[in-house]
């Protein structure tokens, strides 16, 4: 009796364990799928420098430093862009991370 509600209790804990590990339900609201990379539009921004391989924009005061390698985007200093990312963060000033998409906002 006991071995069986031991082995009820692990295979309870066991389900949990594994419904956390599925799919965020936001990222299948909000987010798009690209590549298998969940991306989500995180903000609009002001482009405040920029070369061949990154953007830095301005968030109402947040700055982050995006990689743009990878993407095409029409976008100068002082243009107001839409921005999609990783989400994903290093912990830094101004914030690093990967740009999936930038569009200019009209």
């Amino acid at each position: 009796m006991k071995t069986l509600l031991s082995s009820l209790f692990v295979a309870l804990w066991m389900s949990f364990v594994l419904i956390g590990c599925g799919t965020d339900a936001n990222q299948l609201i909000h987010g798009e799928m690209q590549e298998g990379v969940s991306i989500h539009e995180t903000f609009q921004a002001v482009v405040i420098e920029q070369d061949e391989t990154t953007i830095t924009v301005d968030n109402s005061g947040s700055k982050y430093r995006l990689i743009t390698k990878d993407i095409d985007y029409v976008a100068e200093v002082g243009d107001q862009v839409k921005v999609w990312t990783t989400e994903q963060y290093e912990e830094s000033n101004p914030a690093q991370g990967e740009a999936i998409k930038i569009e200019k906002v009209k």
